[in-house]
């Protein structure tokens, strides 16, 4: 069957009219809405490029990715796109996800084909000049299925998954080294015996504003602007159109006067959500130490409740979520010269 590509701008190409089937169908995040993608678009630090894979007319994958020019600026895509440079294929604004993604469970064989199909696509799109490719998030084994002759693999930080199979929490705790074990149940106990602390969680959208949650996300964003291509902040057009929808919950946590000091934003989904963001008041600036840590106890339990096989706890402290019983799935970025 035939593959054609659709490719688009999310800042200025309308949403084609089968992408929120496509996204459901995929088992994709909120992050990958429409709305969304052009917000994040709009202030990336490179033009994105969302191409929809259709077999046959239907769509059945999409890959997002920065077009890294040689004249990096912004606003280069439509009237004055750069003649060569580096496609650098990644979720827009969430490490813990892939650029690229099916429907439907396709075998080894097929998303080989696809992938290839993209490549000789996205080549004939953009133009000889355009000679290298960046995949990000590459799990073990994937690099095998990714087209290129030539793959120079540099390993990242690990992804941490925390599989929540329990009843309930004492299941959880009853893994964990003993000294982690006592001062998770100790503080947990201690925030909620607080009277000047609340805590909770459930729907963002009631819990959370757009400008709280930017603020917070923005510290917390300063903290990993290393690496060749630092991300940006993300906007507050982004996060108030994340925490006003249906598919992200929060973990909040305020004093007495009502003032945020503690924010998580989960990324829901039917079997592994995903914990998206993580930011809080500095003590010194008045907030509450061991937040962090009382936050996962939290996530934990709300994932057992509503019965989720578990939960993405993302990138990032590596050793401190191993510690909590999460499994550390290696990741590597690919660059392949083409």
């Amino acid at each position: 069957m035939s593959l054609t590509l659709q490719t688009l701008d999310p800042r200025h190409d309308p949403e084609p009219s089968d992408w929120e089937e496509l996204r459901t169908a995929a088992g994709q995040t909120v992050t990958w809405r429409y709305d969304l993608l052009r917000a994040y678009a709009w202030a990336a630090q490179a033009p994105v490029l969302l191409t929809v894979l259709r077999a046959g007319g239907a769509a059945v994958g999409a890959v997002s990715a920065s077009l890294r020019g040689v004249r990096p600026r912004r606003g280069v895509y439509v009237t004055d796109r750069d003649p060569a440079g580096l496609l650098d294929v990644h979720a827009p604004g969430n490490r813990s996800q892939k650029g690229w993604w099916f429907t439907g469970e396709p075998g080894p064989e097929r998303r080989r084909e696809l992938l290839r199909g993209y490549l000789r696509g996205i080549r004939a799109e953009l133009g000889a000049g355009w000679r290298s490719m960046v995949w990000r998030e590459v799990s073990p084994g994937e690099p095998a299925l990714l087209p290129g002759a030539v793959k120079v693999r540099c390993p990242t930080e690990p992804l941490a998954r925390l599989a929540t199979p329990w009843s309930d929490l004492d299941q959880w705790y009853s893994l964990l080294d003993r000294a982690r074990r006592d001062s998770l149940r100790r503080r947990a106990r201690s925030f909620s015996a607080d009277r000047g602390l609340s805590i909770e969680i459930g729907p963002a959208r009631e819990l959370v504003t757009g400008t709280e949650a930017a603020v917070l996300r923005a510290e917390n964003d300063l903290k990993h602007r290393g690496g060749l291509f630092p991300v940006a902040p993300l906007p507050f057009s982004y996060l108030e159109a994340l925490v006003g929808g249906d598919e992200v919950m929060a973990l909040a946590y305020r004093d007495a006067a009502g003032r945020l000091l503690g924010l998580s934003l989960i990324l829901d989904h039917p079997t592994w959500p995903i914990c998206f963001s993580w930011g809080a008041v500095l003590p010194e600036d008045g907030g509450r130490k061991h937040l962090y840590f009382d936050g996962y106890v939290r996530m934990v339990e709300w994932s057992i409740a509503s019965g989720k096989a578990g939960l993405v706890l993302g990138k990032g402290q590596a050793e401190a979520k191993r510690d909590l019983g999460a499994e550390l799935v290696p990741s590597s970025v690919l660059a392949v010269p083409l």
